[in-house]
């Protein structure tokens, strides 16, 4: 076993400092690093098989593609998934993971947390930390040199792969190909998740899965049918008149607030990469192609149009909010968005797929991040990491379950009761069921519970998007370069696009603005890409 005892002299060395690490991973960061760079990516690994679960029907089943299954009500035959407890044996089970809501009571005053520890037949001693706080309080953790048995890990943190492969558990053996099956909750995750795990040949890490579907341009479904105009434009011009036609700055209504997505779905319409564009072995940065300074132009006319609204431009709008009173007309947003918007403001929240720019069907759109982060393991013998794992699967398992139900719920009575086929929280349920379990382990998302109308709209919108959805080739590798400098070279991109779209400077500025960011670690970042690439043969 490695030695995983770190100084904090060292740690901070290695990653740069504490403030380093929290400025270039973004939301969430891990173990630590070492001076000696890893080869990040797939490479020879074997991904887990990925089995669907069929304990549990779903009204809209999930496709291969990556169409979300769908429920219209909660299952009332719930399926009990595992016969005995997961974690019997494990002991205490030590979890540093990120919280986005108060944190519940302890678990000596917490019902619900003590019937957690019972099912699972283990003590779960979560470290929950408010997602602010969340990378100052891992950088203390890892420079004392003790790592807990799971730990959530970003997919943007600096020099992960080198943490992983030197400091985590290789479950490669556990759950490749068909070792999947003995956990067949974790086998339900599909293969875009796990993408996220894999660094120098190894799977260390549990994804927690996200769909594949990206972004999605929501739009004021009723403000659009009020006004009796397309909803469905085919083209960019249909999708311009559109955006012209809910316009009405003496009504206090614009069409877009937020320059940036606009410019992402012009893009989409033009054939832009997601991210990068790969060709025999060789990539493209999105940033480099023709069509994604025509989408900056044609942006920039929206703006000059007076599409967007007049404070657009500063970055900070309360979107969701002017969404809900009709302030703006469009919204872009990930795609658990649509039941928040909707249920929020109380409003008809429709979609619109990015049609090819000058016509002939729907463009490829965007892949979003199929995973919202990973977990990883302390290093340990063989039966301690089975007994993680199986906690995993426990935790993963999906809607239809009496496990998911308690996940979500509590015990009934008690933590919720059963109102019209629906589970809602007593206020004893709402204090206590606030675990973070979904950043532990957690199934894939589906879309409802719910209205059918609306998640019949979601679901068409996914049939329409997701069989020729674009993804990220550079996905499945690593590159130190992308991660450790995404700050300063998002900043380069971000700069520029608010000057240009503002009006600002020119479009043909654009040619200089992407000329800084290769030499700020653009052609850096591409070449440990091919690299990566070609070790994966």
């Amino acid at each position: 076993m490695r030695n995983l005892q770190l100084s904090r002299r060292r740690f901070l060395a290695m990653t740069g400092g504490a403030a380093a690490v929290a400025a270039g991973s973004g939301l969430l960061a891990a173990c630590g690093s070492s001076t000696t760079p890893t080869t990040g990516g797939a490479g020879s690994v074997t991904f887990p098989d990925y089995l669907p679960y069929a304990g549990v029907r779903a009204d809209l089943p999930a496709t291969a593609d990556g169409v979300m299954a769908g429920f219209y009500r909660y299952p009332t035959d719930l399926v009990t998934a595992f016969p005995g407890k997961p974690g019997e044996g494990a002991g205490t089970v030590s979890v540093l993971t990120n919280i986005l809501t108060p944190v519940p009571p302890a678990a000596g005053s917490n019902a619900y947390w003590q019937e957690l520890d019972n099912r699972l037949g283990a003590t779960l001693d979560i470290t929950m930390t408010r997602q602010v706080d969340y990378l100052s309080k891992l950088s203390t953790v890892i420079a004392g040199g003790d790592l807990p048995d799971m730990t959530l890990i970003s997919a943007r943190l600096a020099n992960r792969a080198d943490v992983l492969t030197r400091l985590c558990a290789d479950i490669s053996e556990f759950v490749s190909g068909p070792a999947i099956k003995q956990y067949p909750f974790l086998a339900n995750i599909p293969t875009d998740a796990w993408r996220a795990t894999a660094y120098g040949g190894g799977i260390y890490a549990v994804p927690i899965p996200r769909a594949v579907v990206g972004t999605i341009m929501f739009a004021r479904a009723d403000l659009i049918r009020d006004k009796g105009l397309n909803a469905n434009p085919a083209s960019y011009q249909e999708f311009l008149a559109l955006a012209r036609g809910l316009t009405d700055a003496r009504a206090n209504r614009w069409a877009f607030g937020t320059a940036k997505q606009v410019v992402t779905f012009v893009g989409t319409m033009l054939g832009v990469p997601n991210v990068w564009r790969e060709e025999g072995g060789r990539f493209t940065s999105e940033y480099e192609t023709e069509e994604r300074k025509e989408a900056l132009a044609r942006t920039a006319e929206m703006v000059k149009g007076g599409l967007f609204h007049p404070d657009a431009m500063g970055g900070k709008l309360q979107l969701r909010d002017l969404f809900g009173n009709g302030t703006l007309a469009f919204n872009p947003d990930g795609y658990a968005a649509w039941d928040t918007l909707a249920d929020t403001y109380r409003v008809e929240v429709g979609s619109v797929p990015a049609p090819r720019y000058d016509g002939g069907g729907v463009a490829r759109h965007r892949a979003g991040t199929t995973a919202f982060a990973i977990t990883a393991f302390k290093q340990a013998d063989k039966g301690r990491i089975q007994q993680l794992l199986r906690i995993c699967d426990w935790l993963a398992a999906p809607v239809g379950t009496t496990e998911y139900m308690f996940r979500k719920f509590g015990v009934e009575g008690s933590h919720h009761t059963v109102q019209d086929g629906r589970p809602v929280l007593t206020d004893k349920g709402k204090v206590e069921v606030k675990l973070p379990l979904e950043y532990v382990a957690d199934a894939p998302h589906v879309l409802g519970p719910g209205d059918r109308t609306r998640i019949d709209a979601q679901r068409a919108y996914q049939e329409k998007v997701v069989p020729s959805i674009l993804r990220n080739p550079a996905e499945g590798h690593y590159s130190a370069t992308a991660v450790d400098k995404a700050g300063a070279m998002s900043k380069i991109i971000d700069d520029a696009e608010l000057d240009i779209v503002a009006g600002r400077k020119p479009v043909s500025s654009w040619d200089d603005t992407v000329a800084r960011w290769r030499r700020a670690g653009g052609d850096a970042a591409r070449a440990e890409y091919e690299k990566a690439l070609a070790e994966q043969g």
